[in-house]
């Protein structure tokens, strides 16, 4: 079922993840959706409506116990649900649900799966266009179109012209509206936002090798993020500028390289 026939409340679908002494990854539709190390004591909520796709969705976590854990608490709690917006998960519908806390049947060293189960999503609120997306190489080709692609942004933010910037957001906005029923206008609203507080910066600041690049959604999309954590579009990090920490790319036939999500 698509946005077109789905009738009222709005329906949300959250993933919640808490876990303790391990090192996490949990992806969704070969998504990264949340990642943790055993440093972190992580309790999680996200929405996922944007990442579902129609029919079987594939949720998969991997962990593992690292050495410096030690005899350290274990926890790892997983679960997704569904609801109108505000419910709470015990007011929600369960859709996968998996908890351990024992460590011998938790790995050591490197990350392995620890349970992949699936769901289907309904109602459905795409389809999105980045799963009509090419399939991508990671290679050096790929890196340079993606990397032109956050420089014309910087562009756009350096002008301070707002009609670019929107240009090259209208997927991010148009899928977002749709996926969590935010109305576009309170999107479009925060550009203006983003401009003002925009410190322009030069373009030649660049370097490739501050970033990294890895495939999503079955080599269908690029996840570029800054290897120092800062925001993707600050190629200065000596002075912070706000924006997503990450930000997903497609190659869309005809429309070529286009940003397609940031968080």
């Amino acid at each position: 079922m698509n946005a077109s026939t789905v009738s009222s409340p709005y329906i949300h679908y959250v993933l919640e993840l808490q876990t303790a002494g391990l090192d996490v990854r949990l992806l969704l539709n070969d998504v990264e959706i949340v990642r943790g190390s055993a440093g972190d004591r992580k309790a999680v909520q996200k929405k996922i409506n944007g990442w579902l796709v129609e029919g079987s969705n594939e949720l998969k976590l991997l962990a593992a116990v690292p050495p410096e854990t030690g005899t350290g608490i274990l926890d790892l709690k997983c679960l997704v649900f569904r609801g109108p917006a505000g419910r709470q998960p015990e007011e929600s519908e369960a859709l996968a649900r998996y908890a351990e806390r024992e460590r011998a049947k938790l790995p050591a060293g490197e990350m392995q799966p620890v349970w992949t189960t699936s769901f289907a999503a309904d109602p459905f609120y795409g389809p999105w266009l980045w799963e009509r997306g090419l399939q991508i190489n990671l290679g050096d080709e790929s890196k340079t179109q993606c990397m032109k692609l956050i420089l014309k942004v910087v562009q756009a933010l350096n002008d301070r012209n707002d009609q670019e910037l929107s240009n090259m957001v209208l997927v991010i906005m148009d899928e977002a509206s749709l996926a969590y029923n935010v109305k576009r206008k309170l999107l479009e609203d925060q550009l203006p936002a983003w401009i003002a507080s925009w410190q322009p910066l030069a373009l030649e600041k660049v370097n490739f090798e501050e970033y990294s690049f890895s495939l999503a959604a079955n080599q269908r999309l690029i996840r570029i993020e800054r290897k120092d954590g800062f925001p993707v579009f600050n190629l200065d990090p000596k002075t912070p500028r706000p924006g997503p920490r990450s930000v997903y790319i497609a190659k869309l036939g005809e429309s070529g390289w286009t940003l397609v999500r940031s968080e």
